[in-house]
């Protein structure tokens, strides 16, 4: 594989695409932007379905344009505010914070009304289906609503 200046991308981890695609939420965010577009990845699928269900984002729809397909994603807002106020990348795909299941339990009385995500075995999961669920995993980041 190549790596120089125009490189060829290998499999990217799930805190690549996880951090581009907060990154973006937060660009987008800061600047009242309603709606947006990322590239379509099953990844940034998954990604969505979460935060869709933490009503982070309203709606997100596929695009086909010029032989690429996209996603739009449509920021959640309320009496011209976001639901969503503050969002931060803990894990980066240099640095990785892995917690056990005694940890999380921890974490999760001191946290209040934050939700921690984590990637598992079973998937990208909140901290609360993690405590049930009795497993630890890699923090990727946390918001608070």
């Amino acid at each position: 594989m190549s790596t120089g200046s125009n490189p060829v991308f290998p499999t990217i981890f799930y805190n690549y695409n996880f951090s581009y695609l907060m990154n973006l939420i937060n660009i987008n965010k800061s600047h009242k932007k309603l709606f947006f577009c990322v590239f379509f990845s099953k990844k940034n699928i998954k990604f969505l379905k979460f935060l869709k269900f933490y009503n982070v984002i309203h709606k997100y729809n596929l695009i086909k344009k010029n032989n690429y397909t996209y996603i739009k994603l449509y920021l959640y807002y309320f009496k011209n505010k976001n639901i969503c106020s503050t969002f931060k990348l803990i894990s980066r795909p240099s640095k990785q914070f892995v917690v056990s299941y005694k940890a999380l339990r921890l974490l999760s009385k001191k946290s209040g009304s934050s939700i921690f995500i984590l990637s598992t075995p079973i998937g990208i999961i909140s901290h609360e289906t993690a405590l049930k669920q009795k497993t630890g995993g890699v923090i990727l980041g946390f918001f608070s609503l």
